[in-house]
C-alpha cells in the first residue's frame, strides 16, 4: 500500500510535534542499520493462545502472497529480500494444500505444512497499525471537496543513485541515499517541488476531497474515494516528491490556534473555520506530498496492495522490515492492545520507512473505513514477542 505513517505514530509526532519519514513507495529504498537477527525453532506449544487464535485472515493473506508469486521463478528467493525463507519452490507445497483448506482447518494446516521459529534481534521492538481511509470525493471541485487527487507527474524521475554507484564504481555515492525523486528541467534533473509549490497541470486531477482527508490519505498512503452516488474507487499510492514527512498538525498545535488537542478532527474543524487559504498554509509546513493512481475495486473485502505487491487483509497483514522478514513471511506476535493479549499470525506484505527499524518492528493492516482506524489508533504496543513459520524442509538461511 505503501502505507506512509502508522496511525499512532502520526498522532503521537502530532502531539509532540516531531519529524518522522513516511513510509517509502514500494520502489523507493531506505538504508537499514544492520542489527544482530537470529531464528530458533520452537514448537507450536511455545507459542501462547496457538490454540486459540484466530488464524482464518492469515490464511486469507497466504493465499494471497501464493497467488502473488505465482509467475516468479520457482528457483528465485522470496521477494523483498530478508535474511530466511528459501525459494518460490520450497514454498509451493504449501501453497498448493492451502487451497484446500475448508474453514475451521486453518490451524491443522499451519501444523501440518510449517516449523515455527522464535525470532531474536535486536532494533526497535514495537507493534503499531494502519488503516485504509475512506473518504467522501467529487469529480469535479465543488463546496467543501477542493482539494485535488493527483496522478504521478509526467515530469518526476526516479533516480537509483545505487545503480549509478556501481556503474561508476564511485564510493562517494555508495554512501548517499539509495533514491532520489527529481524534476526534469530541460536537460537537467533538479529536486521536486514541495507540496506549497506543486502546480496540478490539466487532467492530472481525477478527484476532489476535502483538503484535510486528502492530506489523511497521503499520509496513510492510499484509500478509498466515495462518490454521491454510492460508487467507490481506490486512490492507490503512485509517487511521492521526495521530501521528508513533516506533520503540518503538529505545526499547527504548535502554534497554538488548534483547539481541543491535534486530532484529525480538530484539523478538520479548524480548516472548515479559517477557510481554503489558511488551510493551504498550514498544509504547507509539511513539503512532502504524494501522488495517487485510481484503481477499480473488485473486491470489497481486500485492502489496497502492500509492498508485495498483494491486496492486504484486514487483521491478516503486517508490514515489516524487508532486510530481516521477506515478504510473504508468517509470522506470529504477540503483543497488547488496550491492554488485553493481542496475539495473531499474520503475512508480511507490505513495508514503510518508519518500519524498517528491525526484525521485531512492524504495522498491522487493520482494514478498510471509520471502524478500522479507530483501531489501529488504539495499537502502539512495546516489546512484541516474534515468530516465524517456515514450511517444512526449508533451511533457516
Amino acid at each position: 500500500m505503501r502505507h506512509l505513517m502508522t496511525l499512532a505514530a502520526v498522532l503521537a509526532l502530532a502531539a509532540c510535534a516531531s519529524t518522522q519519514e513516511t513510509r517509502p513507495g514500494p520502489g523507493d529504498t531506505v538504508t537499514p542499520t544492520p542489527v544482530a537477527f537470529s531464528l530458533a525453532p520452537v514448537s507450536f506449544r511455545d507459542i501462547p493462545d496457538w490454540q486459540s487464535a484466530d488464524l482464518a485472515p492469515a490464511l486469507t493473506a497466504f493465499r494471497r502472497s501464493c497467488a502473488g508469486r505465482a509467475a516468479r521463478d520457482p528457483s528465485a528467493a522470496l521477494p523483498g529480500g530478508g535474511q530466511y525463507g528459501g525459494t518460490v519452490a520450497q514454498w509451493a507445497p504449501a501453497c498448493a494444500a492451502a487451497e484446500s483448506v475448508q474453514p475451521g482447518g486453518e490451524r491443522a494446516f499451519f501444523e501440518e505444512n510449517f516449523v515455527p521459529h522464535a525470532v531474536r534481534g535486536d532494533g526497535e521492538a514495537r507493534i503499531t497499525a494502519y488503516y485504509e481511509p475512506i473518504i467522501q470525493a467529487r469529480r469535479t471541485p465543488e463546496g467543501q471537496y477542493t482539494a485535488p487527487l493527483l496522478t504521478r507527474p509526467s515530469d518526476m524521475v526516479s533516480i537509483d543513485i545505487a545503480a549509478f554507484a556501481e556503474a561508476y564504481d564511485n564510493e562517494a555515492l555508495r554512501g548517499a541515499p539509495r533514491r532520489l525523486t527529481g524534476q526534469i528541467s530541460g536537460t537537467e534533473v533538479r529536486p521536486y517541488p514541495r507540496r506549497g509549490e506543486i502546480t496540478p497541470y490539466q487532467g492530472q486531477a481525477f478527484a476532489y476531497a476535502h483538503p484535510i482527508d486528502v492530506y489523511n490519505l497521503q499520509i496513510q498512503g492510499s484509500g478509498r474515494i466515495a462518490f454521491p452516488d454510492g460508487g467507490q474507487a481506490r486512490a492507490a499510492y503512485a509517487a511521492q516528491n521526495g521530501y521528508r514527512w513533516r506533520s503540518a498538525l503538529g505545526a499547527l498545535r504548535d502554534s497554538g490556534q488548534l483547539q481541543g488537542g491535534a486530532t484529525w478532527a480538530n484539523f478538520k474543524a479548524w480548516s472548515d473555520r479559517n477557510g481554503p487559504a489558511a488551510t493551504q498554509q498550514a498544509l504547507n509546513a509539511d513539503p512532502s506530498y504524494v501522488f495517487f493512481q485510481e484503481e477499480r475495486i473488485d473486491d470489497p473485502q481486500a485492502g489496497p496492495r502492500g509492498a508485495a505487491g498483494v491486496p492486504l487483509t484486514a487483521l491478516g497483514s503486517i508490514a515489516v522490515d524487508p532486510a530481516y522478514h521477506p515478504y510473504g513471511a508468517v509470522v506470529f506476535v504477540d503483543a497488547t492492545y488496550q491492554d488485553q493479549p493481542f496475539r495473531r499470525l499474520l503475512v508480511a506484505q507490505d513495508t514503510g520507512g518508519a518500519i524498517r527499524r528491525g526484525p521485531l518492528r512492524g504495522d498491522v493492516f487493520w482494514g478498510s473505513g471509520d471502524e478500522a482506524g479507530r483501531g489501529a489508533e488504539s495499537m502502539n504496543a512495546i516489546s512484541p514477542r516474534w515468530w516465524t513459520l517456515l514450511p517444512r524442509g526449508v533451511p533457516v538461511s
